[in-house]
């Protein structure tokens, strides 16, 4: 079953003196943003304690892309994602809507609703000085159960291609086909899957293949 419903962008409301966030789903011209169910909500905390410890440290911006092209790799060959979270085009590439949601809580920029989902997430990782809440650690190891040897061939490829590569260069190298296709339509839109796997150098067979499950998808939800 699906727990709770999230968004693109956040929409932040004051209460109390304290940001607090209120998690709605929303659409982008027409593109809904996929609704994350449990399942994938810890899938998604397994990808990401992953990577932060294999890194020891690192920042958000990092974390975004190294999961952005590692996603977008397993895509094209495996023809399955390694996490359902949505991007979206912002300014400096690709990032995760739900997990950028999370790490706000995580991080004290944001306060989630009780009860929220996001949870799951947040407090799994935190950032251990506040003057620099863009660096994250984690609290927990990560579930190795939840990730397939293929899911760690791509994340281990991605972090060494990309844990020292500076911003700059990463965000021009991350504005691929997909992200200028949904940045064209508007800020923050969320990017096309099948157009990620066409960055990721998927073929046409591959491309088939992935379009032919999606409807199969949609015909059993």
């Amino acid at each position: 079953m699906f727990y709770g419903m999230f968004q693109v962008k956040t929409t932040i409301k004051k209460r109390n003196n304290k940001n607090m966030l209120y998690l709605h789903q929303k659409k982008s011209k027409g593109m809904k943003i996929k609704e994350l169910t449990i399942d994938e909500m810890l899938k998604l905390k397994a990808v990401v304690l992953y990577v932060i410890n294999k890194c020891d440290e690192i920042d958000y911006f990092h974390l975004f892309k190294i999961l952005y092209f590692a996603d977008r790799a397993h895509y094209a060959k495996y023809g399955r994602r390694i996490i359902q979270d949505t991007f979206c085009a912002l300014p400096k590439g690709p990032v995760p809507s739900v997990l950028f949601d999370a790490i706000k809580v995580a991080t004290k920029q944001a306060t989630a609703v009780n009860n929220s989902p996001l949870s799951i997430i947040s407090n799994s990782i935190e950032s251990p000085d506040s003057a620099y809440y863009f660096i994250l650690s984690t609290k927990e190891l990560p579930d190795m159960e939840e990730l397939s040897q293929s899911d760690i061939d791509c994340l281990d490829a991605s972090i060494k291609e990309n844990k020292n590569v500076d911003i700059d260069t990463l965000s021009t190298k991350s504005h691929d086909e997909a992200w200028r296709n949904a940045w064209e339509k508007q800020k923050a839109h969320p990017m096309d899957a099948i157009l990620m796997a066409k960055a990721g150098g998927a073929n046409e067979s591959m491309i088939e293949y992935i379009k032919e499950n999606e409807e199969i998808n949609k015909l059993a939800f």
